[in-house]
Order: structure tokens, then sequence, then C-alpha cells
């Protein structure tokens, strides 16, 4: 049975019903552990750029795990300015996102795989950020072959990349880049794939912020994303059955 779209009044009342809505601080401390090892076992051949700090061994656990946050991860953001910076700043996010799965690390060590993969993911960063940067801008740029496309890099992860490099969002503010992934997509009652459209992504933006503004106080848009990734609408529609 074919899903259907969900309309930002639905998503409104669902989050507000279900009081699964969270707090900013709680979204800003959601974070993930991760075995710089993981990423190290993968970083073989002349090809790939130079190891990045965040896989060094300051600040390892027992376990010889590293943990960040979204707040981390904001921050890390605004420091690049360099192809390098950009080559840590993903790692950063890459991690965040696989947590400690060793073979979800091996897929996101592709894109580096590319003698190109710095100076491309400083461009799509730098198109999200600054003056005329937009997020709009940003997802353009990682889809476009002539600019910073790169194979094994797609919406689930670049979309990471522009969330957190546009820095934290303000609530009332609109238009910010959001994380867009299956799992949100799914929540919203959109086609379960990888890819989605520029067009595509606006109306996510759109839908996000149209969201926020029926609830009261308003809240930050990514808010609203962390809660369609937790996807309570799921359950409300077992209980509704």
């Amino acid at each position: 049975m074919p899903t259907t779209r969900k309309t930002a009044k639905e998503i409104a009342e669902l989050l507000r019903d279900s009081g699964a809505l969270p707090q900013a601080d709680e979204v800003q401390s959601q974070g993930f552990a991760f075995y710089p090892r993981h990423w190290l076992s993968k970083w073989t051949g002349s090809h790939m750029p130079e190891v990045p700090m965040i896989l060094g061994g300051e600040g390892l656990d027992a376990r010889g795990r590293k943990r960040l946050t979204r707040e981390d991860l904001f921050i890390l953001g605004q420091r690049v300015k360099t192809p390098a910076d950009a080559i840590e700043f993903y790692v950063g996010v890459c991690s965040w996102g696989v947590g400690n799965k060793a073979r979800d690390v091996f897929r996101r060590v592709v894109p580096l795989t590319d003698p190109r993969a710095g100076e491309r993911l400083l461009e799509g960063i730098t198109a999200v950020q600054g003056p005329g940067g937009s997020a709009v801008a940003g997802y353009q740029a990682f889809r476009n072959p002539d600019v910073a496309y790169l194979k094994g890099l797609g919406p689930a992860f670049f979309t990471k990349l522009l969330y957190f490099a546009a820095g934290e969002p303000a609530a009332g503010r609109k238009g910010h880049a959001l994380i867009l992934d299956r799992k949100v997509a799914k929540a919203i009652g959109w086609p379960a794939k990888t890819w989605w459209t520029v067009e595509e992504y606006k109306d996510y933006i759109d839908l996000v912020d149209a969201a926020c503004d029926l609830l009261d106080p308003t809240p930050r848009p990514d808010c609203i994303e962390y809660a369609l990734f937790k996807n309570p609408f799921s359950e409300v529609s077992r209980e509704a059955a």
C-alpha cells in the first residue's frame, strides 16, 4: 500500500500530540562513539590524502574510541578553510553518522580515494556557507559532476555535511540545511530511495520550516529533523490501527 506524503500540519500535530519533539539541547548532545582504527585500517595507498588529526591517538577512551556530538561537529564545520580541513570534517561527520560499524566506515572511505576529494568537499561546503550560500546551492554542488560530486557520497551523508557546515540553526530562521536520509524520508511518507532531486530537497526544508511555524514555541528545524529520524509516527499509526 503506497504511503501518503505528510503535510506540515500533520507533522506538527503528530509531534505535538505524541510529545516526541526534542529540545535543542537534546539534539545538540546527540552523539556516537567511533573507532579511529577502523578508518586507519582502510587508509591505505598513495592515492589517499594525509591522515587527519581527528584519527590521532588523543582523546581515546579505554576501548580505543572517540565520541562526537552534533555540537562538536558544528564547531568543526566552522573551521573548514582548506581541502585538508574539509577531509577532517568529512571524517568527523561520517564517523558520527556510522558510529562503530567497521563495514560502514569502508563505504565512507570510497569518496576519499578520488584525488580531488579535498577540493571537491571544500567546494560543496563553501556553497552552503557565507554570503550567498544556501542549502540548495550546497545540494546542487554535491550533485554536480563538475563541482563537488564524489563517487560513493550520496545525499544521506552530504546533507549531513551541509547541515553541520551551515552552523547551528535558530528557531524561526528558514532555509537551514537539514539532514535527509531514508529514515527521515520514510517518516514523512516519501519513497524509500537514496537520491532526491534538488527540488525535493528544497521541498523537504520548506516542509520542516512550515511545520515549525505551526508549533508553539517555534522549535529549531533540526529538532523536527531529529524527531523524524526517530520516527514516532510509526508507533502512532500502530496505536490508531
